[in-house]
């Protein structure tokens, strides 16, 4: 990763870090809610956000269904001169405590971070896709094991070399990096959620 990686933020990554949809983060840079500048990650265009504007977008989901688009431009534009835990509009008139958003975002940031720790791409170890540090296991069948309903004990029973850690972090990885292009096809496809897992797991490293 390079160092400015952990300050600019891709849109799927934003979505994972506000608890938004990558369609709502993307409606917000359109119609200049918030800022966002050109940048590339790995290889491909794409527009990046800093650490204010995910500060706006976790407002976003705050207040919505509360102030109107014009109102929460304002608070968004506050931000930039704002103290640390609140913004003021109306000449004081109406103030925002910014705590609570502030301790979810640096919390969901040391997760994704750490996240990002765990996993290596390396073009010798299952034809590069990423995997736990240290094994042959990949991140996006576990995360998608997990969303089928495997339990962190189905995981961990059925791959020793799983910890918990990654199997809590391994669903944030996935929806800030999903896999590009057309997914291959996995053999546990089609087929309930937590039985077999063993056996499903067992064909992941043979990939």
């Amino acid at each position: 990763m390079q160092a400015h990686e952990d300050t600019l933020f891709t849109p799927t990554e934003a979505a994972v870090l506000t608890r938004l949809s990558v369609k709502a983060v993307n409606n917000a840079i359109d119609k200049k809610t918030i800022p966002a500048v050109s940048g590339q990650r790995a290889g491909h265009a794409t527009r990046l956000l800093d650490l204010r504007a995910l500060m706006s977008l976790a407002l976003e989901r705050r207040l919505a269904d509360r102030f109107v688009p014009e109102l929460r431009r304002e608070v968004f534009d506050a931000l930039a001169t704002a103290p640390r835990n609140r913004v003021s509009l109306e000449g004081g008139f109406l103030t925002i405590d910014l705590r609570e958003p502030r301790r979810d975002l640096a919390t969901a940031l040391r997760a994704l971070r750490r996240a990002r720790d765990l996993v290596v791409s390396d073009p010798d170890i299952m034809g590069g896709a990423p995997v736990f540090r240290g094994t042959r296991i990949p991140v996006h069948p576990i995360a998608t094991l997990i969303g089928q309903g495997s339990t962190e004990r189905d995981l961990l029973e059925a791959y020793p070399r799983l910890t918990a850690e990654m199997v809590h972090l391994a669903p944030t990885y996935a929806a800030a990096y999903p896999l590009r292009g057309r997914p291959r096809a996995q053999p546990w496809h089609d087929q309930p959620p937590v039985q077999s897992t063993r056996r499903k797991l067992a064909t992941i490293e043979a990939g």
